[in-house]
């Protein structure tokens, strides 16, 4: 999502703007009161607090996707300088489970995607089928709730098939290094989890918040066209460098780049968020810049008072020196919309 600067005024201060010298400095946010929302009617409550994907058409503010890891329904909401508004009731995603782990949105202009975790439960690695999607819709241009969601499981079969996924995918293949909260007989095995999905020149780019192994998170392309369609998916693994025990947790597209949010793995360890910028090719060992870590310090805490963990990105404007990113989070209610302004250079 891209939006100019005749369409928001950035009214940041400038101790809310975070030096572009270093890497590592910490971005505090434009205010620590989170956007207004208005939120969607999810049939389940908890939904609202398990905010994971969300994307707007391009140039199209008013027409945006909102996917939550809770439940099996998402919602289009519209978007204003300082606030969200649901449009219409929430609408059902055609999936085998009440509960899908939807973890992703993405658009190319023509279609919605939706990415499915591909993971085992988490609290108990039990095999989810149901998590193994890929779903796509039209972009309608009056705004109407999908009549027709196609739904893909080719996918996982790529996954399966690639060596830098061997061991890790299937059955027992627990989150993370540890074992799951209900089955401590069973070992972590860096299981395949998928946080983010990105849409860019034709191709889908997957996120994964695991495996992730020797400070490497991993990033896979497919052709968009044939994962649904058939034919060549072409599929392309790129390693990324961004820490032991982090991963990625969502991706969006800023003026042609890729920028992945990046936080802690599956072993959920109190470490730092960041925004990365990952260069083209995307493939083999990719090259990737941390432009700067979010200071979250001051951000509003989960009903435990334990701190929000950002799950979405997505570019509100772009200058040549930053750019503006709204950022969702879990356990913060409606996401907790919160805005950032990142060095667009380390």
């Amino acid at each position: 999502m891209n939006f100019s600067a005749r369409r928001f005024v950035v009214l940041a201060a400038a101790a809310s703007l975070c030096p572009s010298a270093l890497a590592a400095e910490l971005c505090p946010p434009e205010s620590t009161t989170p956007w207004s929302v208005s939120a969607p009617a999810f049939s389940k409550a908890d939904a609202r607090e398990n905010i994971s994907g969300f994307v707007c058409a391009p140039d199209a503010p008013d027409y945006c996707l909102v996917v939550a890891d809770e439940g099996r329904e998402a919602a289009f909401v519209s978007l204003h300088e300082g606030g969200l508004a649901a449009i219409g009731a929430p609408f059902a995603l055609p999936v085998a489970s009440h509960e899908f782990d939807a973890e992703g949105a993405t658009t190319d202009g023509k279609f919605f995607y939706i990415a499915g975790s591909q993971s085992v439960k988490r609290r108990t690695c039990e095999d989810h089928p149901a998590n193994r999607v890929v779903l796509r819709f039209d972009v309608d241009p009056a705004r109407r709730p999908p009549v027709t969601i196609k739904s893909t499981g080719e996918l996982w079969k790529i996954i399966e098939s690639l060596p830098e996924f061997a061991g890790h995918a299937g059955p027992n293949a627990c989150l993370g290094d540890n074992s799951p909260q209900r089955r401590t007989d069973l070992p972590g095995k860096q299981g395949v989890n998928i946080e983010g999905v990105a849409a860019k020149d034709g191709r889908l780019y997957f996120g994964f918040r695991g495996p992730a192994i020797d400070g490497d998170a991993l990033l896979l392309g497919v052709d968009a066209k044939a994962l649904f369609e058939g034919g060549a998916a072409a599929p392309s693994v790129a390693r990324i460098k961004v820490g032991k025990k982090r991963a990625i947790r969502d991706l969006t597209i800023a003026d042609g780049a890729l920028l992945a949010l990046v936080g802690p793995d599956d072993d959920n360890l109190p470490l730092n968020y960041s925004v990365f910028r990952i260069e083209s090719p995307y493939q083999g060992s990719a090259r990737a810049a941390e432009l700067a870590a979010l200071d979250l310090d001051k951000a509003p805490r989960d009903k435990k008072g334990e701190p929000i963990k950002p799950e979405a990105i997505a570019l509100l404007d772009a200058t040549p020196e930053r750019y503006r990113l709204l950022v969702l989070s879990d356990g913060g209610e409606d996401g907790a919309p919160l805005v950032f302004n990142i060095p667009r250079r380390p």
